[in-house]
């Protein structure tokens, strides 16, 4: 939103006071993937997945195992197990478009900045697009759901102390980062909380309204709009999975139909989460306390 204030007195542009972020970064490998100049046949990623567990087996030890009898037909080894790499084709999904004009006889301002300011709001746009389409991709590829407590301290902390068990017990990586996303109500219960006290070495600033890390995770409050119906906590380790967008076309034409310029753009939004770790991703339910 561009507003421009021309009096006699002053002349300015009033600041943007509505932020627009990427969020989800650290989740998803820390960078939004961008490709230009995709087409419709274009997949967003093709990779190679080799995902066989490893069998750990007891050496035989047999007297006809690999000697005597079983000399040639037998091994001390057990069974060998072969490893391929299997061809993953991961397509975009989600197609964005614009469409606008500008038309020099009626947009009362100089046109090339308008043109400017728009390119620059569609980015924006386009990034708000995206946060909510891993929002909901990280709740639907959630591995386990904190549920029955309530939206009071006592509840916020039994999530919290359950994703990190969770985490613990998956054998998540502590060495790489884990985030909670938390909502604008989960974050106020935080800072307000007993135990984000300076003798618990906690960095909760009732001044500013912020808190950083709490039971292992660094905290992130999102607005309610990011989470799915009934949800209000997302936890997540870092690089979990990757996201992206691959940029058809972005132009701008001189239009037939009015005095101006017609800008156009088309693009396709990706993301792949692989399936064991989807045991990284947990999202929680905390309702409403009941009333007394």
């Amino acid at each position: 939103m561009a507003i421009k204030i021309y009096t006699k007195e002053f002349a300015g542009a009033l600041e943007n006071v509505f932020s627009v972020r990427q969020h989800f970064l650290n989740t998803f490998g820390g960078a939004l993937q961008v490709k230009d100049g995709i087409t419709n046949k274009d997949e967003f990623l093709e990779l190679k997945v080799s995902d066989t567990d490893v069998t750990v087996q007891n050496y035989d030890l047999g007297e006809n195992v690999g000697f005597g009898t079983g000399t040639g037909n037998s091994t001390r080894f057990g069974e060998r197990k072969e490893i391929k790499s299997v061809d993953v084709q991961v397509p975009y999904e989600a197609p964005l478009a614009i469409h606008e004009g500008v038309d020099n006889m009626t947009v009362n301002d100089n046109a090339d900045e308008v043109v400017a300011e728009r390119a620059a709001l569609h980015a924006e746009a386009w990034i708000e697009q995206v946060n909510g389409l891993l929002s909901k991709a990280l709740s639907e590829n959630a591995g386990g759901t904190v549920k029955a407590k309530e939206l009071t301290e006592e509840g916020v902390k039994e999530a919290f102390t359950e994703a990190y068990k969770t985490f613990i017990n998956n054998k998540v990586s502590n060495d790489i980062g884990w985030t909670a996303y938390v909502s604008a109500d989960v974050l106020n219960i935080l800072v307000d909380h007993k135990l984000t006290t300076t003798a618990k070495a906690s960095d909760a600033d009732i001044g500013e309204n912020t808190i950083s890390m709490f039971k292992g995770f660094r905290v992130e409050v999102l607005a309610d709009e990011y989470f799915q119906t009934g949800e209000n906590i997302l936890f997540a380790a870092d690089n979990v999975g990757v996201a992206g967008v691959g940029i058809e076309i972005y132009r701008l034409i001189d239009s037939e139909d009015f005095a101006g310029v017609a800008i156009q753009a088309a693009a396709k939004y990706g993301k792949y989460i692989p399936e064991k770790n989807k045991k990284a991703i947990i999202k929680a339910k905390l309702k409403a306390p009941v009333a007394a």
